[in-house]
């Protein structure tokens, strides 16, 4: 299923938004030309066709962290083409950890997610480490004329990050997800360290700005909505 919406005028938005099906997970794909780069490559079987369809060449791929529904289609990506993989530090371990990436449990976690509806084969999975990490508190990339600023987030996991682009658009990956508070409790999670690091580094964040979510619609980052979760 391919979601799309409307951002406010002169914002640079993704060409398409590829949400996973299975665990509606978003995959946003940025354009310049012919040239793409991928944040949370979900599901290859979308992914693949919807590049080749419409005559892109991935070079980049950003990974928000490490949780399988967010990476789930990577090692065939790589396998595809010559892409460099953005991440932090803690991230680009976790995808290396079958306990960490969540996919040691990711079959009991949907079935009990969906009230014992969801009864489904999730194999395990690992992926090779990034290509670009940084383990400090921010990172800066250059793309296509395009500026992103990444903030390492932990507490939903301890390789989670957030990213600005050009100073207009972020991208939250499970944070700020429409009518979800933040997960602490999967593989990873610390809720200590989103307590006493991770909510003072979102309290920075500027407001209003325009948010794609690693779940659920985009929408307007605003102080309320900051504020509502205890910001």
């Amino acid at each position: 299923m391919e979601s799309k919406s409307k951002a406010p005028q002169g914002v640079y938005t993704p060409a398409a938004c590829l949400v996973d099906p299975l665990t509606e997970s978003n995959c946003y794909i940025l354009t310049s030309g012919s040239h793409a780069l991928l944040i949370d490559p979900n599901n290859a079987e979308l992914i693949i066709p919807y590049l080749e369809t419409h005559g892109l060449i991935p070079e980049y791929i950003i990974l928000t962290h490490e949780h399988c529904d967010h990476i789930r289609g990577l090692n065939d990506l790589r396998a595809h083409w010559d892409v460099q993989v953005i991440a932090s530090q803690a991230c680009s371990d976790g995808i290396q950890d079958t306990k960490i990436n969540m996919t040691r449990i990711m079959e009991s976690y949907l079935y009990f997610k969906s009230n014992g509806k969801l009864q489904v084969s999730y194999p395990k999975f690992t992926c090779a480490p990034a290509d670009i990490t940084f383990a400090g508190p921010t990172f800066n990339f250059t793309w296509q004329n395009h500026q992103f600023h990444f903030i390492w987030v932990p507490g939903h996991t301890p390789g989670s990050m957030c990213t600005i682009v050009d100073n207009t658009v972020l991208y939250s990956g499970d944070y700020f997800i429409p009518g979800e508070e933040v997960i602490t409790r999967l593989p990873g999670g610390d809720d200590d360290a989103y307590q006493h690091t991770g909510k003072n580094i979102l309290r920075t964040l500027p407001v209003p700005i325009w948010t794609y979510p690693g779940h659920g619609l985009p929408f307007t980052l605003t102080q309320e909505v900051k504020t509502n979760y205890g910001l």
